[in-house]
């Protein structure tokens, strides 16, 4: 197995905001359980067949088709940032966890990666093809050198595994990323009675998307189940189509 390679400037990063920083080292724990000690893959689905689905469900809803930029926020490792690359695409990913965003580096099989620390919390890795940007950072930081940048945001899984305080500042930045008429896919999961008010991850209808997000987006579809959720007996993978309103 490799060795992931951690450079000196991401032991130098100032801390994230509290909620963020609670969140960051819950996750850095379960990170290295999932990849040094052989832990349950928990919310992780690595099949290709599905992220060619994903891409191919969002691209219905999209005028344009190729050279488009994706946004991928708590990206963990998905495959889905590779295979839109892969595809064309632009990617942009952003997770909190040093060792996720090493992972997905280690998908990129050719070209280089270049290391720059950015004020606010904030790693880029840039790919040497210019296509490729994945960023170790707080996904509810303004960022305004990306707003009006995306077409395309996918979301597995991002909006429900965040506490209900965190939502809203989250939801704002998608907003402010996105172009009029950008497609965002998102994700979530439905729990069984009994389950829904534990997480995460949290139960998601699409009344609590639209509550966070139906000021700035119109709910386009809803998928239904997308894919069998062999790792959460009860649970199911639900997903919805929304798109961005014009100014």
């Amino acid at each position: 197995q490799s060795k992931l390679f951690i450079p000196f400037c991401l032991l130098l990063l100032p801390q994230p905001s509290f909620s963020f920083l609670a969140m960051a080292n819950s996750w850095d724990k379960t990170w290295h359980n999932i990849l040094k000690e052989g832990g349950s893959k928990r919310w992780k689905v690595d099949d290709i067949n599905i992220k060619e689905k994903a891409l191919k469900t969002i691209l219905k809803h999209t005028a344009e088709k190729s050279k488009l930029q994706v946004f991928c926020p708590l990206a963990g490792d998905d495959p889905f940032v590779f295979h839109a690359f892969d595809q064309g695409h632009h990617v942009t990913s952003i997770d909190l966890v040093s060792s996720a965003v090493g992972e997905m580096r280690q998908q990129f099989s050719e070209g280089d990666w270049n290391c720059e620390e950015k004020p606010g919390n904030t790693v880029i890795w840039s790919h040497s093809s210019g296509r490729a940007t994945l960023v170790q950072g707080d996904a509810t930081q303004k960022r305004p050198d990306w707003n009006s940048r995306f077409d395309i945001i996918y979301d597995k899984d991002s909006f429900g595994a965040l506490p209900k305080e965190l939502r809203q500042p989250f939801c704002q930045r998608l907003a402010e990323y996105t172009k009029d008429d950008a497609i965002l896919y998102i994700e979530v999961k439905n729990k069984p009675e009994g389950q829904r008010d534990a997480g995460p991850p949290f139960h998601v209808e699409k009344e609590d998307l639209m509550e966070h997000l139906g000021s700035a987006f119109d709910h386009v579809k809803e998928l239904g189940e997308v894919y069998p959720l062999g790792n959460f007996p009860g649970m199911s993978q639900m997903g919805h189509v929304l798109r961005k309103k014009k100014a």
